[in-house]
């Protein structure tokens, strides 16, 4: 599993590209401001697409704290990009797979 890489500002995937200067998630001609916390989920995504990203990697490299089975916190950004994805109309859509993690994919 890769990390996000601290100096990069562009990543892409599919129809889906990211502007981390602006903090941008940009589809079809559609642009929506990703803050923060969510912006630094859907980069380790799209960094490592196609990919399952646990959720133990999820809060070592967005929160930079250890795993805390009690807490919704990955729930509760996986929910705002999952809307955000949908508004843009991208073919890139986050799976969840039981006791695993998460998955970047591509659906037509």
């Amino acid at each position: 599993m890769r990390a996000i890489p601290p100096t990069m500002n562009d990543l892409a995937y599919a129809d889906l590209n990211l502007n981390a200067l602006k903090r941008e998630a940009i589809c079809k001609n559609k642009r929506v401001v990703v803050k923060g916390t969510s912006f630094r989920l859907l980069s380790l995504l799209v960094i490592n697409a196609n990919n399952i990203v646990s959720r133990q990697s999820i809060f070592k490299d967005v929160w930079g704290f250890n795993f805390d089975p009690g807490t919704k916190r990955i729930e509760v950004q996986l929910n705002y990009l999952r809307k955000t994805l949908r508004l843009l109309g991208s073919t890139a859509v986050i799976e969840t797979h039981r006791g695993k993690g998460l998955r970047l994919v591509e659906h037509s």
